[in-house]
C-alpha cells in the first residue's frame, strides 16, 4: 500500500493468505508499517527539516477515544455515505452542457489538494490503530472487522493516487504533495519493491518544484491529520474521513463497490474524446482563446480518464471478473499522452493487487476460524 500497509502482506511468497490480523501486528514489530516517516506534535505533521525531540506516547493529540481492543470499540450505528478520493475527482466532471468544455472546465476547479493529503495521514494512522487493536483482540473479533482494515486501505490508496492525479495550483498544493509523494517514497524504499517505488516515482514526478515557493512556507508548512466530521455534515459524494468507530459504514462501502467494467468502458470513452480533441487542436488554425480552451478540455479528458483507469486497478482483485476489467485498462493506459499518467495507472494496478492479497487473507483468516 502506498502509506498504509502492513509490510508482511507485501510478500508475493504466497504465505499471506494464511496470516491473521494477530500475526500481521506482531510481524510489524520488526518492520513499520507505511505511514508517512514523520514526528508530529498535536496531530500535525512537522515542517521537512525540522529536528523536533522524539514524542512520547501523549505527543499525539486526537479526539479518538483510547481503546485496549477492538471490543472496547463504540461503533457508530450509523451508516454513512463513503466516497473514495478518485470518485471525488470524476464527481467534478459538470455534467451539464457541451462536453469538451466540461472538460476544460474540469480542470479549472479548484483542487483541496491539503484536504486530500490529510485524509491519506488519517486513513494511514486509522490503519495502524486498527492493527495495534488487532493484536490485543480475540482472533474472531479480528477476522470480523477485517473488511474495515480492507476498506482503510482501499479508500488510503484513492487518495494518494488522487494526489498524483490533481493539479496543484499554489505553493500549498505543491507542499502538500510533495510531503505525501516522499512518504511513499520512503515507504516504497523500505517495503524493497523496486517495480513499485518506480512507478510511484514517475507517478508523482518526484523532483524539483515546479512552483517557486518561499522559504518561510517551506520550513512553516504543516499537513493536519483529517478527522471525521459530525454526521449532519456528511454528504454523498463527497470525500470524507472515516475511523474505526466508523467500522459499519466501511463494511458497507465494501459491500458496495463499483463496477470496475463500466469504469473502464467509460475510460475508453474519455480517451476518444481526447483524441478527437487532439486532432482538432493539430489540424486547425486556432486563436490564442480558443487553443487555450482545446489544451484544457484536452488535459481535463486526460486526467479524468486516468482517474477511472487508476479507480478500476484499485477496485479490480476485489470483485468477480475483474481481471479482465484490469487487462483492459493496462491496454488503454498506453494511450495517455503523459508517460506520468501512465505511470499512475500502473502504480493504482500495483497497489490493487496488494489490496487483493489482503482480501485473500481475510477470507482465509474467517474460513479459519469458521473451521474450528
Amino acid at each position: 500500500m502506498p502509506i498504509a500497509m502492513p509490510s508482511s502482506m507485501r510478500s508475493r511468497s504466497g504465505c499471506a493468505s494464511a496470516a491473521t490480523a494477530s500475526k500481521w501486528r506482531r510481524e510489524e514489530r520488526g518492520r513499520r508499517s507505511r505511514t508517512p516517516a514523520v514526528w508530529k506534535e498535536n496531530g500535525k505533521a512537522l515542517p521537512r527539516g525540522s529536528n523536533p525531540k522524539k514524542p512520547s506516547g501523549k505527543s499525539m493529540q486526537t479526539n479518538i477515544p483510547a481503546a485496549a481492543s477492538l471490543d472496547d470499540i463504540v461503533f457508530e450505528a450509523i451508516i454513512r455515505p463513503v466516497t473514495d478520493e478518485l470518485d471525488g475527482i470524476a464527481r467534478k466532471l459538470p455534467l451539464s452542457g457541451e462536453r469538451d468544455a466540461a472538460y476544460a472546465g474540469f480542470v479549472s476547479e479548484r483542487f483541496l489538494i491539503s484536504a486530500a493529503a490529510g485524509r491519506a495521514l488519517g486513513f494511514a494512522e486509522e490503519t495502524e490503530r486498527f492493527l495495534a487493536l488487532a493484536e490485543t483482540s480475540a482472533k474472531p473479533q479480528v477476522v470480523a472487522c477485517l473488511d474495515m482494515l480492507t476498506a482503510l486501505t482501499v479508500l488510503n490508496s484513492a487518495c494518494v493516487i488522487a494526489l498524483a492525479i490533481m493539479p496543484p495550483q499554489n505553493g500549498e498544493d505543491m507542499l502538500a504533495r510533495e510531503f505525501i509523494a516522499e512518504s511513499v517514497d520512503s515507504k516504497l524504499r523500505e517495503s524493497g519493491d523496486p517495480a513499485m517505488v518506480e512507478a510511484a516515482a514517475l507517478a508523482f514526478d518526484i523532483g524539483p518544484l515546479p512552483i517557486a515557493i518561499g522559504e518561510r512556507q517551506c520550513r512553516t508548512f504543516m499537513l493536519a491529520s483529517a478527522e471525521p466530521a459530525p454526521v449532519e455534515t456528511m454528504r454523498p459524494g463527497v470525500p470524507a474521513m472515516f475511523c474505526v468507530e466508523q467500522g459499519f459504514s466501511l463494511v458497507a462501502f465494501m459491500q458496495d463497490l463499483p463496477e470496475v467494467a463500466a469504469l473502464v468502458e467509460r475510460a475508453a470513452l474519455q480517451l476518444d474524446d481526447a483524441d478527437r480533441i487532439a486532432c482538432r487542436i493539430a489540424d486547425g488554425d486556432h486563436g490564442h482563446e480558443a487553443l487555450d480552451r482545446l489544451e484544457r478540455a484536452h488535459q481535463g479528458a486526460m486526467l479524468l480518464t486516468t482517474a477511472d483507469l487508476a479507480r478500476a486497478c484499485i477496485y479490480a482483485d476485489l470483485v468477480e471478473a475483474g481481471a479482465a476489467a484490469k487487462d483492459r485498462a493496462l491496454a488503454l493506459a498506453p494511450r495517455l499522452a503523459k508517460a506520468r499518467l501512465q505511470s499512475i495507472v500502473a502504480f493504482a494496478a500495483l497497489t490493487g493487487g496488494v489490496i487483493g492479497e489482503l482480501a485473500n487473507a481475510a477470507r482465509a483468516a474467517a474460513l479459519s476460524v469458521q473451521g474450528r
